[in-house]
């Protein structure tokens, strides 16, 4: 398990999210990550790695106001805008969705069971509407 350095961007985005702690899950997700895909350290080095941390933990602060929001749009949105930004960089869709993927994989049990429950409902949707994006191209 990687430990995470908390840059000053990230420590922000923490105190945005409150009083959920996502930590352990972001560590789950970015270790497995970069396990799957060696190639992202060697290519992206540790600014790369600092990167896909901030945005996992941008993934849950959307979550989060999606969740206070009680409103699926608000993270299919997110995911939309995330997916032409990431995409523009280089990134593939298929990485945002097994992204995504992991973080359903990772958070069982850390979250509060309704947390959680919602959380893994706005990924679910942020999925469908990414791989319906990607089948329409």
């Amino acid at each position: 398990m990687i430990k995470l350095i908390l840059s000053p961007t990230v420590q922000k985005i923490k105190a945005d999210i409150g009083d959920i702690d996502v930590t352990p899950i972001v560590e789950k997700v970015v270790a497995t990550m970069y396990s799957d895909f060696p190639f992202l350290e060697e290519k992206f080095g540790e600014k790369g790695k600092e990167r896909t941390i901030e945005d996992n933990f941008y993934h849950f602060l959307y979550l989060n106001t999606a969740y206070k929001l009680n409103d699926t749009d608000t993270f299919i949105d997110y995911a939309t805008w995330l997916n032409s930004v990431l995409v523009s960089r280089g990134l593939k869709t298929d990485m945002i969705i097994y992204n995504f993927e992991k973080i359903q994989e990772c958070m069982p049990g850390i979250l509060e069971p309704e947390v959680e429950k919602k959380f893994m409902d706005y990924l679910e949707a942020g999925i469908q509407k990414l791989k319906q994006s990607t089948n329409e191209e």
